[in-house]
């Protein structure tokens, strides 16, 4: 199936460890860019999605999502390692270690 800009699309979930602002639910999103090679929806404007990666997925991300859709699930992004933490060694003070 070819898909147009207002069409909507299945996006899979994802959840990242150190930067959860970025975490989503998937489902169905509305498509606002598309080209042969990626696709931008209107939940996640800030996110390019391989199309032909989704294009495979679809039957399956229909299974698992039916009609809902995507949406933003964020917590803060703090770094795995905290203050007070033992890293190397020596106690993490807070400072960028990378």
């Amino acid at each position: 199936m070819k898909h147009k800009i207002g069409d909507d699309i299945y996006i899979p979930s994802a959840m990242y460890i150190s930067r959860g602002s970025d975490d989503r639910i998937g489902g169905l999103a509305k498509i606002i860019k598309i080209n042969d090679e990626s696709i931008t929806v209107d939940t996640f404007p800030h996110i390019s999605f391989g199309y032909r990666n989704l294009l495979s997925k679809q039957e399956e991300l229909k299974k698992q999502f039916g009609n809902n859709r995507a949406y933003p699930d964020p917590d803060i992004d703090t770094p795995f390692i905290e203050k007070g933490d033992i890293v190397n060694g020596k106690v993490y003070n807070g400072n960028p270690i990378w």
